[in-house]
C-alpha cells in the first residue's frame, strides 16, 4: 500500500516541542529544517506545545524552549493550542471499526519479543487499552529527503492509542492536531521514520489528506547512539553558556541540512533544498568540542 500526499495550495508546517527536556542540536537540526523549509515556500509556521504526557511536562523546561528558539531566531506565525487542552475523544470515535480493546502489559509484550502480537484482536474485550488495527501489508512512505521507504506493517504492532489509564498516546494526537491545524508537512528527526507508517495509516482511516514528511539525520556519538538529552548530548541553554554564539550553532547545524554554514537562519531561505538534507547517522561529540 503506498500513500501518496495531494499538494498543498498553502504550505503549513510547525515546531512541535514536547516540554519535558531542553532544546538540544538534534532538535534544531529538524526545527531549523521545519522553519527553512515553510519560509522557502512563503508558508505559514505554527508553534505547537506537545504536553499530551502531563506528569512529564514542566513549565521551566517549556520557558527555555521558547527562549532558544527565539534566540536561534526560529520565530513562529502562529500559536495552536497545546495538547493538554485538546479533545481527542472525537478522533478516536471515528476510528470505530478498527479499534479494539487490550489488557496486554508492557512487560507481557517484552516477554514476547518486545512487538505486540494481535493477541486481544480477536477477544471482544470490553475495557483496557484501546489499540488500532493495522493492516497486515506493506505502506510505503514518499519521504522529500530519502524518497521511497517501505515499512512492514505486520512488524510494527497495532499501536495504542489510549492507555489503560485513559491518557491518549502520542500517535492519534500528532495526526489528530495536524489534520486540525491544517498542518501540510511534518519535518522531523530520523528516528520517527518508521512511525510515519503507522501515522499514514491513521490519516487514512480519518478520511484526511496526509502531509509531506521530511526526516533529518540523526546526530549520535562515537558509541553510535542517538544524542540526546539523556545521552551524550548537550542543551542549547549549556552551549549558551560555554560561549557559543547563534553564529556557532548553525555553522554546526546547516552542513547536516546540506547547506552552507551562514551565520544567521535566515540567510539560508533561498538554499534550502529539501532533496540536499543529509541522511544520518551524523557524528557529533559534542561534549568534547
Amino acid at each position: 500500500m503506498s500513500v501518496s500526499p495531494t499538494p498543498p495550495t498553502l504550505v503549513v508546517g510547525r515546531l512541535a516541542p514536547t516540554p519535558s527536556g531542553r532544546l538540544h542540536l538534534g532538535n534544531v537540526c529538524a526545527f531549523a529544517a521545519a522553519w527553512l523549509s515553510v519560509r522557502s515556500q512563503q508558508g505559514r509556521l505554527l508553534l505547537r506545545i506537545e504536553d499530551v504526557d502531563r506528569a512529564r511536562a514542566n513549565h521551566a523546561v517549556e520557558a527555555s524552549i521558547r527562549a532558544d528558539l527565539q534566540w536561534l531566531g526560529l520565530a513562529w506565525d502562529a500559536e495552536t493550542p497545546r495538547q493538554s487542552t485538546r479533545e481527542y475523544a472525537p478522533a478516536l470515535a471515528a476510528l470505530a471499526g478498527r479499534t479494539y480493546y487490550c489488557e496486554c502489559t508492557r512487560a507481557e509484550i517484552q516477554e514476547g519479543g518486545g512487538v505486540y502480537s494481535g493477541r486481544c484482536r480477536s477477544r471482544g474485550l470490553q475495557d483496557g487499552a484501546i489499540r488500532f488495527r493495522l493492516p497486515d501489508t506493506q505502506i510505503t512512505i514518499h519521504d522529500r529527503a530519502r524518497g521511497l521507504h517501505t515499512v512492514d506493517l505486520a512488524a510494527m504492532g497495532d499501536p495504542v492509542l489510549r492507555r489503560r489509564d485513559g491518557l491518549y498516546a502520542y500517535n492519534l494526537a500528532v495526526v489528530a492536531d495536524d489534520r486540525d491545524d491544517g498542518v501540510t508537512e511534518v519535518v522531523r528527526g530520523e528516528d520517527l521514520l518508521d512511525q510515519t507508517a503507522v501515522q499514514l495509516c491513521l490519516w487514512e482511516a480519518l478520511g484526511a489528506p496526509a502531509p509531506t514528511w521530511l526526516h533529518t539525520p540523526l546526530i549520535v556519538g562515537a558509541d553510535g547512539r542517538k544524542l540526546s538529552k539523556s545521552h551524550g548530548d548537550v542543551h542549547v541553554g549549556e552551549l549558551r553558556e560555554a560561549g557559543w554564539t547563534v553564529a556557532d550553532i548553525w555553522r554546526t547545524v546547516l552542513p547536516w541540512l546540506g547547506l552552507e554554514p551562514v551565520a544567521r537562519i535566515d540567510q539560508a531561505i533561498p538554499h534550502f533544498r529539501a532533496t540536499a538534507v543529509r541522511r544520518g547517522p551524523i557524528l557529533h561529540l559534542s561534549r568534547s568540542d
